[in-house]
């Protein structure tokens, strides 16, 4: 890691860039104005609070908390605590039932029939789908050039070159 000072802004205000690498080796050039920690801690605070950053991100992904429904510390805590204890117990029930779909699905399939019986769950989540969907068609691009070729050919396409006919204002 490397250290350089200097002053950067007009009203004099000093700040240091700091060089470190991230965890996959790549250059990271960070600037403080922190001037009693070393490079080296300054790097370590970084990957911290990246670390951080990387658990609220999948916090956000997996658990469900739109909002905090408290404002103390105490509130937030167990909130968090609570969507993590649901969160494993869903892991743990998609195992335990040796479900392969995503966990998403199971989660969604248990919201819906929660009150009922356990067997009306495992039927639901293992029911095999009513239509099959081949998914979105795949676009043949050579057959689709031949076809404006054929229309340029043809001389289907003249009506491009009339800058006179505008479809949309006509």
């Amino acid at each position: 890691m490397s250290r350089k000072h200097g002053k950067w802004n007009s009203n004099g205000a000093s700040c240091a860039i700091v060089q470190t690498h991230d965890g996959q080796g790549n250059k990271v050039i960070l600037v403080t104005n922190c001037f009693e920690l070393s490079a080296e801690e300054i790097g370590d605070l970084y990957h911290y609070r990246w670390k951080i950053e990387t658990f609220f991100k999948w916090m956000k992904q997996h658990l469900t908390f739109k909002t905090f429904y408290g404002k103390s510390e105490n509130a937030v805590c167990n909130q968090i605590w609570v969507a993590l204890i649901t969160y494993c117990l869903q892991v743990l029930l998609q195992q335990q039932v040796h479900h392969e779909g995503p966990l998403l699905e199971m989660k969604q399939t248990l919201q819906i029939l929660l009150f009922n019986e356990f067997d009306v769950f495992l039927r639901a989540l293992f029911r095999q789908p009513t239509r099959s969907s081949k998914g979105r068609g795949k676009l043949n691009w050579e057959e689709e050039f031949r076809n404006i070729e054929h229309q340029f050919e043809e001389g289907e396409v003249s009506h491009l070159d009339d800058l006179t006919y505008d479809p949309l204002f006509n």
